[in-house]
């Protein structure tokens, strides 16, 4: 059934007058019931809560239940008579359906059915395998376990960190027009268009500040502007991403060589630029804890010396444990009955699995650690070195105090803490997206991974008086340089 729909049209030519529907670990409805067979008939059916077969266990009286078959099948007309509203029910041998006069009529069920595509299983990760005609099938498809996607079950949504491609592809219809899209797409290109928009005048914004030479009198300044460089070559990165997803999914860029490209690139420098991003920021909450600590003693100059070469080393050490992703990326065609998809697809042997899956959680759990305790260790420093200079006042009245003195130093972790937290649980308490006909939370939480990205300017400069009146100086300058321009 496809991802946009709930229907599904089958068309028969044997005789029949049930049609019992089966989903995974024997979960059976009762679609259709009829006497009389009628050639050429159209059927409309609604599957219903109402319509499912129950086993005896949910329904039976413990004594007759464990007695031999013979014996209990006796009782499963009153079974029909107790509950009136029961369709049908099942045991290890028989299916049987409850019919007007409210008996049993029951039957040989095979419970065992092997869906194997008698022994020419071509679906992958334990997918199901079935056939149109057990004589002579033409049609193969498969039946996909949770986590894993695909005409084949070739793909998984296993990870901690999930692609674009698997929360959004299938809701993406080909040959279709933009404006008859899902309301999934629809939202999605909203949310895409909104931080591309936001972010590119947030960093913009940002980076005027912080090419103000007094800003970057201390480490902080180089970290808070690199990081606003980065953050936008991400959103713009984001914005070639998603466009590429859905303009390769309408099958309006067909061109393999654009399409190997893209996928090779934009992932992986997604992933780089984000880790990055991260990197930065945990710097200026380590660098601001020192500041905090060291008061006077602070060195101003040997702390820009230390950004310049952190920066270098984030940059260059991020890129290096992100060197086997784009060497693993190609594209595949996946086929089905009704359209062709072509994926960018990525497979880790067992050993970069665990690799990959290592640095992205440590690219992701450092950063907001040091966030994190950059909060704590500061207001704990804060309030201890001021109660140690005036003993006079209580500790509450120092810690109240220094929280509003330092108020923008403590909101810029706390705000990045804040918004890290979706990233942390979603794949914790999800562990993976069992279907994606169900992308709501993984779409916000892959879109709130870029927030911090989206808003420097909201979450370093605005929180800061010091940057802010720097801001103003970085917009007199550009108006004076505006004026007198030719």
């Amino acid at each position: 059934i496809p991802i946009d729909k709930d229907t599904i049209t089958l068309h028969l030519t044997d005789p029949f007058h049930i049609l019992l529907v089966e989903l995974f670990n024997r979960t059976y409805y009762l679609t259709i019931l009829r006497e009389i067979f009628i050639p050429s008939e159209s059927i409309h059916a609604e599957i219903k809560s109402n319509q499912s077969c129950p086993s005896i266990e949910e329904l039976g009286n413990a004594t007759w239940i464990n007695s031999p078959v013979w014996h209990r099948l006796k009782y499963y007309p009153l079974l029909c008579r107790q509950q009136r509203r029961l369709m049908c029910f099942y045991d290890d041998i028989f299916i049987c359906i409850c019919d007007l006069d409210r008996f049993a009529n029951c039957f040989n069920f095979n419970h065992s059915i092997t869906y194997n595509c008698q022994d020419s299983n071509v679906c992958e990760n334990n997918g199901q395998c079935l056939i149109n005609n057990a004589t002579c099938p033409t049609i193969t498809f498969c039946i996909c376990p949770d986590c894993f996607y695909g005409t084949k079950c070739q793909f998984s949504t296993r990870g901690f960190v999930l692609s674009l491609d698997s929360i959004l592809g299938y809701h993406i219809r080909s040959n279709v027009d933009l404006s008859q899209q899902s309301f999934s797409i629809k939202v999605a290109i909203s949310i895409n268009t909104s931080i591309l928009i936001i972010g590119i005048i947030s960093c913009s914004l940002s980076m005027m500040t912080f090419r103000m030479r007094k800003p970057r009198n201390c480490g902080c300044g180089w970290y808070l502007l690199a990081s606003s460089i980065i953050s936008l070559c991400a959103i713009l990165v984001l914005t070639i991403k998603f466009w590429y997803l859905v303009l390769s999914q309408m099958a309006l860029i067909q061109n393999r060589i654009l399409l190997n490209i893209l996928c090779i690139v934009t992932d992986p420098s997604l992933r780089i630029l984000l880790a990055s991003s991260d990197w930065l920021s945990a710097c200026v909450a380590i660098e601001r804890l020192v500041t905090v600590k060291q008061g006077t003693l602070f060195d101003r100059k040997k702390s820009q010396k230390i950004a310049k070469q952190m920066i270098f080393i984030i940059v260059f050490l991020t890129i290096s444990t992100h060197l086997h992703d784009p060497l693993l990326r190609r594209l595949v065609d996946d086929f089905d009955a009704d359209e062709q998809r072509t994926w960018c697809f990525i497979q880790y042997s067992a050993f970069l699995d665990r690799w990959n899956s290592t640095i992205t959680f440590l690219h992701f759990l450092v950063p907001f650690s040091s966030n994190l305790i950059g909060v704590i260790f500061m207001i704990i420093s804060i309030a201890r070195s001021r109660s140690q200079s005036q003993p006079k006042k209580t500790i509450r009245e120092h810690f109240r105090h220094q929280m509003h003195k330092h108020k923008h130093l403590l909101m810029t972790p706390a705000l990045l803490v804040l918004l890290s937290v979706p990233r942390l649980i979603i794949p914790f308490f999800t562990k993976c997206m069992k279907t994606p006909r169900e992308p709501s939370l993984f779409l916000i939480g892959y879109f709130v991974s870029f927030v911090p990205a989206t808003l420097p300017f909201f979450i370093f400069v605005l929180p800061s008086n010091e940057y802010k009146r720097n801001f103003r100086k970085a917009i007199q300058l550009f108006k004076r340089r505006f004026r007198c321009a030719p």
